[in-house]
């Protein structure tokens, strides 16, 4: 029941085939080499990489978009944009760039002595009460008086 887990003329004969083993499948993208020039006119002119590989396919070279992004990426030299990279977006023409100066201390009115009340204010919570954290906003619900309803 307990059996090596590799016999050893496994191992002898995998070795020997290891040793022995050359690359004989080459690269999708060392097919494309030899249209280095043509897919990097395409990418200039703005083709994308799944109608260059559609094209490539429809003339008998078979390479899938993901194969053409990689020749791109790494024969070309094209750069890679970052998944979360978005643009940003250009200032508003009609913000102020200029330097802000410091406001002039005496041009400033009085605060009034006794705070304005406005309506929907939050209470100033006292000393003896706890502070309390506002939840969601949910509507105002009024019940009809029994008997009544809402037609």
């Amino acid at each position: 029941m307990n059996s090596p887990a590799i016999l050893p003329e496994d191992l002898n004969r995998f070795r020997h085939a290891a040793s022995q083993y050359a690359r004989t499948a080459k690269s999708r993208a060392s097919r494309l080499l030899s249209l280095k020039e043509d897919i990097a006119a395409l990418r200039k002119r703005g083709v994308s990489y799944r109608a260059i590989s559609e094209l490539l396919t429809q003339n008998g070279i078979t390479a899938s978009d993901a194969c053409v992004i990689n020749f791109c990426h790494r024969i070309l030299k094209e750069r890679r944009r970052k998944p979360s990279a978005m643009p940003r977006a250009a200032p508003d023409a009609n913000l102020n760039t200029a330097k802000k100066t410091t406001p002039n201390a005496t041009a400033k009115a009085p605060l009034p002595a006794t705070p304005v009340t406005n309506v929907g204010a939050l209470p100033v919570p006292s000393e003896n009460e706890p502070v309390k954290i506002r939840g969601p906003r949910i509507a105002k619900v009024e019940l009809l008086p029994p008997g009544e309803s809402y037609d």
